[in-house]
């Protein structure tokens, strides 16, 4: 029987491409609605602490929970960390500030500049969430003194009681969301690091076996790739932060990763 004149029958077009490119745009978008709903979670509940405490100013639980939630679970670790040291040596600092200077007004705010200016010190000598902590210490105190001071300008000898008032409620914010933080995510910055330890290990041997086999008159200019590994050592400092925040034993461990950055930017030298 002749087939002159049909149309060979149309392939079937399959719409796997499609789908895998549309799971692969819904992972990529995961996480930021994710990251919403833990930050909408963690500053609902600071709130409904703070409210039930009956705080007098229930919005700086609030306010905390939502400052210190990161993407990351040990970066979020480490900032309600070193934001509850920043509080308290903010809050004592304070209260010893005006015990020195009970009627002096000019003295107290002398001092409060004094201790400002010795926070933003200590923050450009200290390196990522510990430069935090020393720049919240001085600002912690500023509020309080505002509190403080009120309308009259001078110390009003309630400084112990905001100070306990104010680190209570920032303690509450700091404490609410890490629970929520930890409840709902596993942390995946050891991965993380050890994956980038790993790649640019072998990228640094590589590029150093490469300098040797090229060795001559001919060697090429390996300045801008030591600059580009340059930058990527250093960039594992935060990281390896994050893991401290999430692992114990990364904390234990600590020393050892100061002594492998070492031996990257000593391999790079060579």
């Amino acid at each position: 029987m002749s087939h002159a004149g049909t149309f060979p029958p149309r392939p079937h077009r399959t719409r796997w491409p499609d789908a895998r490119r549309l799971a692969s745009a819904l992972r990529s978008v995961e996480p930021a609605p994710l990251f919403g709903l833990r930050l909408w979670v963690a500053v609902c509940f600071a709130l409904y602490v703070a409210f039930w405490l009956e705080l007098d100013n229930a919005y700086w639980a609030g306010t905390t929970a939502a400052i210190v939630c990161q993407p990351s679970l040990g970066a979020s670790l480490r900032k309600g960390w070193f934001h509850m040291v920043g509080t308290a040596v903010g809050a004592v600092a304070i209260v010893v500030l005006t015990s020195i200077f009970p009627q002096n007004r000019a003295g107290f705010l002398l001092g409060l500049a004094l201790w400002g200016g010795a926070c933003a010190f200590a923050a450009s000598l200290l390196r990522n969430f510990a430069t935090y902590a020393a720049a919240l210490a001085g600002i912690t105190t500023a509020i309080i003194a505002s509190d403080e001071l009120g309308s009259v300008g001078g110390a009003n000898g309630l400084a112990f009681t905001l100070a306990i008032t104010r680190a209570s409620e920032i303690c509450i914010g700091i404490v609410c969301a890490g629970i929520v933080l930890a409840v709902t995510d596993y942390g995946h910055a050891k991965r993380r690091l050890a994956d980038q330890l790993a790649a640019i290990a072998a990228e640094i041997t590589g590029r150093c076996t490469d300098n040797l086999l090229a060795a001559g008159p001919a060697l090429p200019d390996t300045r801008p790739v030591r600059r580009e590994l340059l930058r990527r050592v250093v960039a594992l400092d935060p990281v390896i932060d994050e893991a401290i925040g999430e692992s114990a034993w990364v904390r234990y461990h600590s020393p050892i990763f100061q002594m492998t950055m070492d031996g990257l930017f000593a391999a790079l030298a060579s």
